[in-house]
């Protein structure tokens, strides 16, 4: 029997394809690793040598779902000078929080989507069970 190994994709939906591919590539380590023929969807996964790892599709919409929550994290560090580097760069960025040993701040795409940036201390695998 075959196993799941990881989330391959993660899909976000935006309205302007071009305008948000140049903000994640400019916000985020990433590099570009798709690009549909129709140019409706464009797929990106961090620039780092190793396994790949989760990668997030944008895909092209004429009006945003509802959301009411944040979709997914991004891992990070150090959150505390990730914020003051995205506020500096005047990036939407809510104010960092903390609880239950995670520091976190939400972050916004220029279509409103929001991103959690998070940093907490890892549990080793064998304590989790």
């Amino acid at each position: 029997m075959k196993t799941v190994k990881r989330i391959d994709a993660v899909f976000l939906p935006v309205t302007n394809i071009d305008a948000s591919e140049k903000w994640y590539m400019n916000t985020f380590p990433f590099k570009v690793v798709y690009r549909s023929s129709d140019g409706r969807y464009v797929g990106f996964r961090f620039n780092e040598k190793g396994e790949l790892k989760t990668a997030l599709t944008l895909f092209k919409v004429d009006k945003l779902p509802e959301r009411k929550h944040i979709t997914f994290n991004f891992y990070c560090e150090d959150v505390d000078a990730f914020h003051t580097y995205l506020s500096k760069r005047n990036y939407h960025v809510s104010k960092i929080h903390g609880g239950d040993g995670m520091r976190f701040f939400d972050l916004f795409d220029p279509d409103g989507n929001g991103l959690g940036i998070v940093s907490f201390k890892e549990i080793p695998v064998n304590e989790i069970e």
